[in-house]
């Protein structure tokens, strides 16, 4: 081997020629025209030298002493050292079967002895050029796939004119494809792709291709092992003017992690976390395409609002991990009464693409509005068919069977309001309101009820937000005023004590019935300082009606359950006595079975209260849940029985075993027994017989202001002075 001095500047061409003579006129030859040389002589050190040297150029005699320069050069190509370098075959053979074996062994150019010296430097300039415009294009290529890979980004291209489709490399790892493709169908686009998507996609290309439409377009593939990527394709028209032909260019991006990244926001955006329904924001955006759709076709959607009734009692009783258990079964068994798609299939559709419908897959949906509101769409119902009453039936009825946590048994009802979409152009906003308004109207009808909205509930509404703006005024204005009934006894017609009830004398409404405002205020909350004015007005009074001696028997006040929670009971009822100066034996408290199971605190207070002297009574008995444990629990001294136990009672009557069954049971465990609502002499007969200790009704006198009921008194009092002169 000849040595050289290497130069960074100079290309080096390695002359590999068994001919010394010939060997060193070329090496001269190539010296003078500025190239570096490395010259050997046989084939057998060529592939070490090109290891050693790396040189730019090979020229390569074909025929060897040792090794046939054909052999010389294919060993050459299969070396990634040699894979690339430029080969000059000299050869002195012209026939045709030598070209083409040079170039089927991988020989870039050939050239024929006796050598043209100027000629063949030229043409080594050539190749040189052509090889650094080669290395250029592959180290692009490679960069390119380089980054493709780790983007994660494949390609693809249409030849629209000849339908010739290519694919890149990249793509084939992308969808993990094996084998050949046919370059004539782009069919292996929707090979793999989702069968929920296929369509989609189908439509998407087949446009872009008859439209030459740049376009975007998101689909799922699945792979053989069942695991599914997302992708997202860029579809550009590239037109080439000199070839006179179009091509569309898909780059196709993974984008399976931004995917997963966007359904989680989506479903903290559109899901509830504790049922996995959708929340009021998918909920808007289904009914906004659901309710146009129905009335195109002559139909209507029918949306059900369920909450559940007291719910909070199981969250005070059990705690909130109970309460979300029942939230969830809840969920379960509207899900099996509903067959409607997932919240999480309608965030899919929404990931994929921002044109698409949520109505391409349900008419109907489940929905969680609030802590205990659980809205139903029927997102295409005939009204007439009944078909939503009988499902709101079935609803209720599903309440029937108890919710069971950590082996414990909860029952737990719902009232339900329906509401119908009037046409094309109703809101989601207005239906919901309207099924608000029916839900409220159950609620108010006592609850575990259904109830279907009408116009005149806007009207109960107006009325209700009326009452509640004027109720804030009433009490600082002296609007309130009490009215008394007497409680009479049933063995001597004595007067037993009186129950002071609320009235409020509106100054342009008038007379306004408790049943109007007593909700509201409870709502509110104003009932705590409307029950504190209640309870001193009733202490004053009675303690008035003591010092006249027209009377010594309790006066009965009526207590709420927020007055419990948050009126600090204990307290004021110390200062009502202390403030009017009326004995704790002058005082009843009536409370009914819901403030008894409102608050666990309850039991206390009224044991607190009732250890202090003051008398205890447990109002509209049979209303409520009339559990005899409720009774034997709390410490009460009176249980008064509901009106409706006593209208139109007779002897024999299921009202009247009702009654003797409570009246014996009251008398056993030492309570007082009042009948309430006694209007008629028979119905008065018919309670002493049943032996209830006390009535109170309107056979005896009706509710009166208490400058009436002082006049009533005496007349009584001089009615009994009379029969005994």
């Amino acid at each position: 081997m000849e040595p050289i001095e290497k130069s960074q500047e100079q290309p080096i061409i390695l002359v590999v020629e068994d001919n010394p003579v010939e060997r060193q006129l070329v090496g001269k030859i190539l010296r003078n025209a500025n190239f570096e040389v490395i010259a050997v002589d046989c084939g057998e050190v060529v592939l070490e030298t090109v290891i050693d040297y790396q040189p730019d150029l090979i020229l390569l005699d074909a025929l060897l002493p040792d090794i046939d320069g054909f052999d010389v050069c294919e060993h050459l190509r299969a070396h990634p050292k040699g894979a690339y370098i430029p080969v000059i075959m000299l050869t002195g053979l012209d026939d045709v079967s030598s070209i083409n074996r040079a170039y089927e062994v991988g020989a870039t150019d050939f050239f024929t002895k006796p050598i043209n010296h100027s000629l063949l430097v030229h043409r080594i300039r050539y190749l040189l050029r052509a090889r650094l415009i080669m290395d250029q294009l592959r180290m692009s290529q490679q960069s390119l796939a380089s980054a493709q890979q780790v983007a994660k980004l494949g390609h693809w291209e249409l030849d629209v004119d000849r339908n010739r489709f290519k694919i890149s490399e990249e793509m084939f790892r992308l969808y993990r494809l094996q084998g050949e493709y046919d370059e004539h169908d782009t069919s292996v686009l929707m090979e793999r792709c989702h069968p929920d998507d296929r369509q989609y996609l189908f439509e998407t290309l087949t446009t872009a291709i008859r439209e030459l439409k740049e376009t975007r377009v998101e689909h799922r593939i699945v792979f053989d092992d069942g695991t599914e990527c997302y992708l997202e394709v860029h579809i550009t028209v590239m037109r080439d003017e000199g070839a006179g032909t179009t091509h569309l260019l898909g780059i196709s991006i993974d984008v399976t992690e931004r995917k997963e990244s966007e359904r989680e926001i989506l479903s903290l955006a559109y899901c509830d976390r504790l049922t996995g329904l959708s929340n009021r924001s998918l909920l808007e955006k289904f009914l906004e395409q659901v309710i146009p759709r129905a009335h195109m076709s002559g139909r209507g959607t029918a949306l059900l609002s369920l909450d559940l009734d007291l719910f909070n009692r199981v969250n005070n009783s059990m705690g909130h991990s109970a309460g979300d258990s029942v939230l969830q079964k809840v969920s379960e068994r509207l899900r099996e009464l509903i067959h409607c798609a997932d919240a999480s299939q309608l965030l899919e559709r929404l990931s994929l693409s921002t044109e698409a419908s949520l109505d391409d897959f349900s008419k109907d949906m489940v929905a969680r509005l609030a802590a205990d509101t659980f809205i139903v769409v029927l997102g295409s119902v005939d009204r007439r068919s009944g078909d939503v009453e009988r499902l709101a039936a079935r609803i209720k009825d599903s309440f029937q069977q108890p919710f069971i946590y950590r082996g414990q048994e909860l029952f737990v009802t719902g009232s339900i309001g329906i509401a119908y979409s009037e046409s094309g152009g109703s809101t989601a906003e207005g239906l919901l309101q309207k099924a608000d308004l029916a839900l409220h109207e159950a609620k108010m009808q006592g609850r575990n009820e259904v109830r279907e909205y009408s116009g005149d509930l806007v009207a109960k509404v107006s009325t209700h937000l009326s009452i509640q703006s004027d109720l804030r005024k009433a009490l600082q204005n002296g609007e309130f005023q009490l009215f008394y009934q007497p409680k009479i006894s049933t063995k001597d017609a004595s007067v037993k004590g009186f129950e002071a009830l609320i009235r409020w004398i509106h100054p342009v409404k008038g007379l306004i019935p408790p049943d109007q405002f007593i909700t509201v205020a409870e709502e509110t909350g104003q009932i705590v300082d409307i029950g504190q004015w209640v309870l001193e007005t009733a202490c004053v009074q009675n303690k008035r009606w003591l010092e006249m001696g027209l009377v010594d028997v309790r006066v009965a006040v009526n207590v709420a359950a927020r007055q419990f929670k948050e009126g600090n009971l204990l307290e004021v009822v110390e200062g009502a006595l202390a403030r009017s100066g009326l004995s704790e034996r002058n005082l009843e408290l009536e409370i009914t079975e819901g403030v008894l199971m409102s608050d666990p605190n309850t039991e206390n207070v009224i044991a607190e209260l009732r250890g202090r002297g003051v008398s205890i009574a447990l109002d509209d008995f049979g209303t409520g849940y009339s559990s005899l444990s409720y009774i034997t629990r709390f410490p009460i001294d009176t249980i008064k029985i509901d009106r409706c136990f006593v209208q139109d009672i007779t002897i024999n009557s299921d009202k009247a075993a009702i009654v003797s069954a409570v009246s014996n049971l009251s008398h056993g465990l030492n309570f007082n027994v009042v009948a309430e609502g006694v209007e008629t002499e028979v119905e008065l007969e018919v309670i002493r017989q049943l032996k209830c200790d006390e009535v109170q009704g309107y056979y005896y006198c009706r509710p009166m202001a208490a400058d009436d009921i002082s006049d009533w008194l005496r007349a009584r009092d001089s009615s009994s002075l009379s029969s005994a002169g």
